[in-house]
């Protein structure tokens, strides 16, 4: 009996591990890397990192980029795009965040600030966004939508790059020199821990043309395009739609960038 007993956990030893491995092949074959690189600030003091993202194919034509914080790795931002490159989705989670010990500040000395995902969804008519903390509360909401629109939270390290991007395709699509992109931003909940959203200022992108410039390690051309009132940003975007920097008219040398760019597979809208 003692080694029939012992056959027996070998064998489901075996199957255990081949369902792992079966398993682990399946989610590498449901998603490719494309792409990767890193998200800077440009300073008149030099380049500070500030995310490293993957660009990934997925099975069913879409992309997904996933950017991970320099300076926190807790905190993750997902842009999801269609096989047009349109954006779908967005998630961001960060935290737990241990606090330091403050001297004099006891509201956040010492404590450890929950974390949390909020996810939204870009429906055609509706905007729906999902929430849950690290201490497991949920919260759901909603709202009719006018695309095309984007979502935007008050995220201290927002992507800007990846974010502009999707604003960019909604706006340039069908060839147009120049389009309004709906904004919906995040409020505050009717109770405490939720969340709500409310339609913001809508972003007006112009073409502005062409130029040949030393983009991502190689001298291209990239498309042009202008956002903004006052100190209106310039964005140089390639032709697969990214957008590799955002500067001001008045500094173009400050403002945001792709640097370190790897790419390991076309990539790009399919039509």
């Amino acid at each position: 009996m003692i080694g029939h007993s012992c056959v027996m956990a070998r064998i489901v030893s075996l199957l255990l591990s081949f369902a792992l491995a079966f398993s682990q092949t399946l989610l590498a074959a449901d998603r490719t890397l494309a792409a990767e690189g890193d998200y800077i600030a440009q300073t008149k003091t030099g380049d500070k990192p500030l995310a490293h993202w993957q660009l990934w194919h997925l099975s069913n034509g879409d992309y997904e980029v996933v950017d991970t914080s320099t300076k926190n790795a807790s905190s993750v931002q997902i842009f999801r795009f269609d096989p047009q490159f349109l954006p779908i989705g967005y998630t961001k989670k960060f935290g737990p965040i241990s606090m330091p010990q403050v001297p004099n500040v006891p509201t956040i000395s010492g404590r450890t600030i929950p974390g949390r995902t909020i996810s939204c969804q870009y429906e055609s008519k509706e905007l729906s966004c999902d929430a849950e903390s690290s201490e497991g509360h949920k919260s759901t909401t909603s709202i009719a939508a006018k695309p095309p629109y984007v979502f935007i939270g008050e995220f201290y390290d927002l992507d800007f790059a990846w974010f502009m991007t999707g604003v960019v395709r909604l706006a340039s699509r069908n060839g147009a020199k120049d389009g309004v992109v709906n904004v919906y931003a995040m409020t505050d909940g009717a109770k405490i821990g939720d969340i709500g959203l409310k339609p913001d200022s809508p972003m007006k992108i112009v073409f502005t043309g062409e130029e040949t410039a030393q983009v991502m390690g190689k001298t291209q051309v990239v498309k042009k395009y202008e956002w903004g009132s006052n100190d209106v940003s310039v964005l140089r975007v390639t032709a697969q739609g990214l957008v590799v920097s955002l500067s001001t008219r008045s500094d173009p040398a400050v403002g945001f960038a792709m640097s370190g760019y790897k790419e390991y597979e076309p990539w790009g809208p399919t039509r």
